[in-house]
């Protein structure tokens, strides 16, 4: 168990309100989130523009009130940053605020301050929101199908390529390296709020520990299949044990992991869905038990992301 998970278990068994993408405050009827970006663990300053930074800042954020439902609406902005890179940060929140108006998010307030290294905390607060509309992780259902966004796994090829000096077709490098510096954003709780979902998590760590996390909270088992329909490029590219290696541990995708007992796949066909690059894919199914199982295939080997040693190998 990493650093970072026992950190949150600790937290997890003390107070009830934690445990899901988002709290909800009962008393305004509204979600929180917060997030922190650290240089030289999610970022660095050689790859990362102030547009890129900027951009995961608010993803990293928005992904997390969406998947729980909500529509996010005021944000809470901290930046600690050495005095040396005060230019550069002024990028950082001028793209920052257009990411903002563009969303119809509103900027209320936040702090600075300085350090050694650029720190960026953002906390979201959502529209005003039923208790009864919020969609957690621990509601998957037996018999339920599950379900993602197609083309992970590119966040993760990204980082070894500039990194790791993994060699790759120029196509699968620039899909790649554009995904880890700027994940796409899709914007979905609109259409989510008229389907049945009845669990659902933003994908950040990897497939497999949301997979893990949904399954551990809704104590049920789930198995996967299907898995070639994640990533047709990877698919056809690597050998199928690297390929679901590669798809199961690849983090800060911002794509949200769902169950739903409806299958859903009908809605690939509608224009709002096309027009947002959005394509459903079904990835198994939930049974009665625990734990995530596919079949032939040892999980354990699985390397996921671990903020605190940042490592990251395919």
């Amino acid at each position: 168990m990493s650093y970072e998970q026992k950190i949150i278990n600790y937290f997890e068994k003390n107070y009830k309100k934690i445990g899901d993408d988002c709290a909800y405050i009962n008393s305004t009827k509204q979600l929180i989130s917060s997030d922190t970006l650290v240089e030289n663990k999610h970022f660095d300053l050689k790859y990362f523009t102030p547009q890129n930074i900027a951009h995961r800042l608010f993803l990293s954020n928005y992904s997390d009130i969406q998947s729980s439902g909500g529509v996010p609406k005021y944000v809470l902005l901290n930046i600690s940053f050495p005095n040396k890179n005060y230019k550069f940060v002024q990028q950082i929140i001028t793209n920052f605020h257009r990411i903002c108006l563009r969303n119809k998010v509103e900027i209320i307030g936040g702090d600075t301050t300085s350090s050694d290294k650029l720190f960026l905390s953002l906390t979201i607060i959502s529209d005003k929101i039923n208790n009864t509309r919020i969609t957690k992780r621990s509601n998957a259902k037996v018999d339920d199908k599950i379900y993602t966004f197609s083309g992970i796994g590119y966040s993760k090829l990204g980082y070894l390529s500039l990194y790791s000096k993994l060699k790759l077709p120029n196509y699968l490098k620039n899909l790649s390296v554009k995904q880890f510096l700027k994940p796409k954003m899709y914007i979905y709780q609109d259409i989510f709020r008229h389907l049945n979902i009845t669990s659902c998590m933003d994908l950040s760590d990897s497939l497999l520990s949301t997979l893990e996390t949904i399954s551990l909270k809704s104590k049920k088992k789930i198995k996967l299949n299907n898995l070639n329909s994640v990533n047709s490029k990877l698919y056809k590219f690597f050998k199928e044990e690297k390929y679901i290696s590669l798809i199961l541990s690849s983090g800060e995708e911002y794509v949200p992991v769902f169950t739903s007992p409806k299958n859903l796949l009908y809605l690939n066909k509608k224009k709002l869905l096309i027009e947002r690059g959005i394509k459903i894919i079904c990835i198994g199914s939930v049974e009665k038990g625990k734990g995530v199982n596919l079949k032939n295939f040892n999980l354990g080997k699985v390397k996921k992301f671990d903020h605190f040693k940042n490592n990251y190998s395919l």
